[in-house]
């Protein structure tokens, strides 16, 4: 404990539980380096001078990040309370075997004392015999603060005119004894600056007469006689007495220190900034129903009345930045209103977006995408007000920059954070795309950039060759699309793979994200690729250069987006769903009368589809290569990976869809080993499918036609209560692995028909289910780890230019309207009637009703 050791202090946020343990919500306040450190004592008074905590008014609480070495040799955090000199020793000698070493990550929580138990104790006891005109000072006691008169310190006068002054110690002396009676209360700087203590509150002429008046009378003391007189001796002369005054006689109070939610407005009360005692005066004047107005506003002043001073009420505050503390301080305070407000308005001048925002913050911080009226409630519930919505939307913007920073700072900051990211996850890939500032290279405007998780990448190896891409509109102060790429696991879960921030959505947009995938995720041949109808994707999956032609891809439609893309066309929602019961027909006959039902309800709309290829967007004609997937299955992997995203700065979007990863891969781990103990071989979503064609199986017929090529006719019988369904004839060709209901070539599971023939055969059918529904591959796509990113203070330096927004992207003022394409999943359908607002009836809108009162 000799050597230096830093002292990384965390205050005002919280301790959080991550996959590795415990860490910090916000980032160090401070650095401290201390050295020879051996009890509490000394490391509380080390900590509490360098955060300019003063310890008689503040009881601090320190809790240690210990690091704890796992069986993988990786590093857990645990939460460990310091109380003592035992905690200590513990906490240095688990600094000295951790990596990094020599460094301490400490949690602060601060609350305020209890102010009864302070008392006053002199270092030792003063005694000043005076000759001539004469005092004796002696200290016949040192009990505690506001103890009676029989126990309390007494200080007897005794006068003598004939000798001269007799000091029995010298004067620096007395000096630090007073000054060490009045630090039980206030923070005292080293040196005896003799300056007034207040920086920047010297003009107060504006104040009334009243607050010009020095209220601190001459020191006066009683003597035994009851009597009153002033102290005048040459000692008092020769003593510093202004400059002990100045530091001490307006704080030698038990209402002082740091303020904390739980404290009242008085004199004397510390504020760490301007923003904090503006929000405390705010708060308590709400909650009194009281307004104000600002009669003084400066950097390191403020200043406020009551709003109905003129009217008698005496109510005011002011406080400025001091520099003994470099903390604001409420220097004058007159406590009570004489006002009256009646609570008749439903919202308060106080209660403004900033206040709000910080009340809101907490809650914007665990869901960013939280609605305005869920944010209204709590802000009802909490104040009793019903402020504006606007008011609350504005205070959502704010408490998402408090919580996740500054949206331009956020562009300069996404260089360093994607660098740690591919240093701290191998395997990362960034691909960049900015322009230069002015011709000058170490200034650039970003364009779009691009990034994968190595996990994601190494995980893909294990996947079905399988990749959907869309976009989502970003609504934070820049607009832009998040262009995302996922697959599909082994129990048909969302498998997040790739992701992109552009500008917007166009060919030369899409052909680079898709350019980025085939550079730097994958290169694996006959991938299927599923998308919308977006032309930006058709151009660029044309494009040859781009790598997603046949035969090294082959490009399918989701069947949603051109369902919705019909629909914009007929507005008929039942043509619409006979149009996605088409698409997802397995069988060429099974489609071919969906298609003819369809043109006997709307003959014209037959020729809609044929400018789309057949293949694209039936399972029918699909030959097998998209796994039986018909969507791009975008909500589930908004609700799962992307969550709240879409409102936040550029950099905390990657740093959230980073740790939603981390919980995603974690989360699966934990259902893959449960199945895993259970000694399962296949996932969950192969053995359910399994279960229900085995069901189906037993009622089924089969006929071997060719013995050595095993080939089989399979009958199925009646379908329950449908006289219509079933009485088919099904083709099981196994060594070809056909059958021609077409369900085993989309899903690559045997289907009932060829589970009949197992059956019939003595054939094992879970030899025929497709590898990828294994769950060793299941297990092998969430084995590679993410890895934590560490605190910014040990980001190596990055040689990169600073990244700027691009300005033609700032969104207007406001709230933003709700953008939607025309092929969006799940938009609004209109009924094709039209109704009244007004008087509820059919066939005319409010504008045109006939009851409506014409002014």
């Amino acid at each position: 404990m000799g050597s230096h050791t830093t002292v990384l202090c965390y205050m005002n946020g919280e301790i959080i539980d991550r996959p590795n343990g415990v860490c910090y919500s916000c980032p160090p306040k401070k650095a401290i380096l201390i050295s020879n450190i051996k009890t509490y004592d000394e490391l509380e008074t080390n900590i509490c001078h360098a955060l300019s905590i003063d310890r008689t008014c503040i009881k601090l609480r320190m809790i240690f990040r210990y690091p704890i070495c796992v069986a993988n040799g990786s590093i857990n955090y645990e939460q460990v309370p310091i109380g003592d000199d035992g905690d200590v020793r513990v906490m240095f000698n688990a600094v000295t075997q951790s990596s990094p070493r020599s460094t301490i990550e400490m949690y602060l929580e601060t609350s305020p004392r209890d102010h009864q138990s302070v008392s006053i104790s002199y270092t030792r006891p003063m005694h000043v015999e005076v000759a001539g005109p004469s005092m004796q000072m002696k200290e016949e006691n040192t009990s505690p603060l506001g103890s009676n008169s029989a126990t309390s310190p007494r200080i007897v006068h005794s006068y003598d005119d004939n000798v001269e002054l007799k000091i029995g110690m010298n004067l620096k002396t007395v000096t630090d004894s007073v000054m060490m009676a009045a630090k039980n209360f206030v923070d005292i700087p080293a040196g005896n600056d003799d300056a007034d203590v207040k920086l920047f509150d010297e003009d107060e002429d504006n104040e009334d007469d009243e607050d010009n008046v020095d209220t601190d009378s001459p020191t006066k003391e009683v003597t035994s006689l009851g009597g009153e007189h002033e102290v005048s001796s040459l000692m008092s002369k020769e003593l510093n007495w202004d400059a002990i005054n100045a530091r001490c006689a307006k704080t030698l109070t038990t209402c002082s220190g740091l303020w904390s939610e739980s404290n009242d407005l008085f004199k004397g009360l510390r504020f760490k900034s301007k923003a904090d005692l503006q929000y405390a005066v705010k708060r308590y004047l709400i909650h009194k129903n009281q307004q104000m107005i600002v009669t003084e506003s400066e950097p390191n002043l403020w200043a406020v009345k009551c709003r109905k001073w003129n009217e008698g009420c005496k109510w005011r505050l002011r406080a400025c930045r001091l520099k003994t503390h470099d903390m604001f301080e409420i220097t004058k305070y007159t406590n009570s209103h004489t006002c009256v407000y009646p609570k008749l308005s439903e919202d308060h001048s106080q209660l403004d977006s900033t206040l709000i925002a910080r009340e809101i913050q907490n809650v914007v911080q665990r869901d960013p995408n939280i609605s305005i009226a869920a944010l209204h409630q709590i802000v009802k519930g909490k104040f009793g007000y019903d402020v504006h919505y606007r008011k609350v939307w504005e205070a959502r913007k704010k408490a998402i920059e408090r919580v996740f920073g500054d949206w331009d700072e956020s562009y300069h900051l996404l260089p360093k954070w994607m660098n740690i990211l591919k240093i701290t996850n191998p395997g990362t890939k960034v691909d960049w795309k900015t322009s230069t500032i002015g011709g000058s290279h170490d200034n650039v405007r970003l364009i779009r950039v691009f990034w994968a998780f190595g996990a994601s990448i190494e995980g893909f190896k294990h996947c079905r060759p399988l990749i959907q891409i869309d976009a989502i509109f970003l609504y934070g102060k820049y607009k832009g699309k998040l262009l995302i790429a996922t697959s599909m696991d082994a129990n048909d879960n969302i498998f997040p793979l790739a992701f992109a921030i552009v500008e917007e959505e166009s060919v030369d947009s899409w052909s680079w994200f898709l350019t980025a995938i085939r550079t730097h995720v994958t290169q694996r041949e006959g991938i299927c690729l599923i998308s919308n109808c977006h032309v930006g994707i058709d151009e660029a999956v044309k494009d040859p250069r781009v790598g997603w032609n046949p035969p090294h891809a082959h490009h399918r439609y989701c069947l949603r987006h051109v369902a919705n893309n019909f629909y914009e066309k007929y507005k008929n929602k039942v043509l619409k769903d006979l149009v996605y019961k088409a698409g997802c027909q397995h069988q060429s006959r099974k489609f071919q009368r969906c298609m003819e039902e369809l043109n006997q309800l709307e003959d014209k709309c037959v020729g809609w589809f044929a400018k789309l290829d057949m293949k694209k967007w039936t399972q029918a004609y699909d030959a097998g290569y998209r796994y039986g997937l018909m969507t791009t299955n975008v909500d589930e992997c908004i609700n799962k990976v992307l969550k709240g995203a879409q409102m936040l700065p550029i950099t905390a979007v990657v740093q959230m869809i980073f740790y939603h990863c981390v919980d995603y891969y974690e989360i699966r781990r934990a259902e893959i080993q449960a199945q895993i103990v259970n000694g399962g071989k296949y996932t969950a979503h192969a053995i359910n499918k399994v279960a229900n064609y085995e069901a189906k199986a037993s009622g089924h017929m089969v006929a071997i036609f060719d013995k050595r090529n095993e080939v089989f006719e399979v009958s199925t019988n009646v379908h329950g209560s449908h006289i219509n369904k079933g009485k088919n004839k099904q083709i099981v060709k196994l060594k070809e692995g056909t059958c021609t209901c077409n369900k085993w070539q989309s899903f690559g599971i045997p289907c009932s028909h060829v589970l009949a023939v197992c059956t019939y055969a003595k054939i094992d059918g879970w030899e025929l289910v497709d590898k990828y529904y294994k769950l060793d591959a299941y297990e092998s796509c969430y084995t590679p780890q993410f890895n934590p990113i560490p605190h910014e203070a040990y980001w190596p330096t990055f040689d990169f230019p600073v990244v700027h927004s691009n300005p033609t992207l700032l969104r207007r003022k406001g709230r933003p309207r709700l953008s939607t394409i025309r092929n969006e999943i799940g938009q609004r359908e209109s009924s094709g009637k039209i109704w009244c607002g007004i008087c509820k009836q059919e066939g005319h809108n409010r504008r045109k009703c006939p009851t409506k009162v014409k002014r």
